[in-house]
């Protein structure tokens, strides 16, 4: 858990600004002060927890998570290493969601099942790698949303996005195909408008 816990604290600082001490030094910054590491902190114990015989003890800390960081995390969720949410307030993630390693949401994000009264199955969004979701988004149902993909703002997934792309609108279509997150990290000029 606690390398899972120095990825997810790598994750809040730009490494690319900041190298040796200073990068350390920021990062442990952030962990004091920064109420969207603690939310993440705060579900990494709730979910080791939710395992035991104290599970109700769990959401007495997904409570506490709530209260001060304003992101609602259910302790079943399973969050790769490297999840970072850019500002925590507003988000929810749902029990079955599962995402992979260096997610990012901002803030306003809801990843849940669809709710009573919607066609199709109940279930949960499963993110992958390096996926962004951008503020107020929402990834409803048993969905895919590829590696190295972007969500715009305000969007709303009810359908599998695939790998590398950018998906805006409502429903969420394909407006953009990106360069795999391997060959270049940065991607800050790998889009390729279709």
């Amino acid at each position: 858990m606690l390398s899972t816990i120095e990825a997810d604290l790598r994750a809040n600082v730009d490494h690319t600004k900041r190298t040796g001490l200073g990068f350390w030094v920021w990062v442990l910054g952030k962990a004091f002060v920064t109420p969207q590491v603690h939310a993440v902190v705060l579900h990494r114990i709730a979910s080791a927890i939710a395992r035991t015989p104290l599970r109700p003890f769990a959401f007495v800390l997904r409570s506490i998570g709530l209260v001060w960081s304003g992101a609602e995390i259910h302790p079943d969720a399973t969050l790769g290493a490297g999840f970072a949410l850019v500002h925590s307030n507003g988000v929810v993630v749902g029990p079955g969601v599962v995402t992979g390693i260096d997610c990012r949401l901002n803030p306003g994000v809801v990843l849940g099942e669809p709710g009573r009264g919607s066609s199709g199955d109940y279930g949960f969004p499963v993110l992958g790698d390096h996926v962004t979701i951008g503020a107020h988004a929402v990834v409803l149902g048993t969905v895919s949303v590829g590696d190295g993909s972007v969500v715009g703002a305000n969007s709303v997934v009810r359908g599998d996005v695939p790998a590398n792309v950018v998906v805006i609108g409502s429903p969420a279509k394909i407006v953009r195909r990106l360069v795999p997150y391997e060959q270049d990290p940065s991607r800050a000029t790998a889009a390729i408008t279709e």
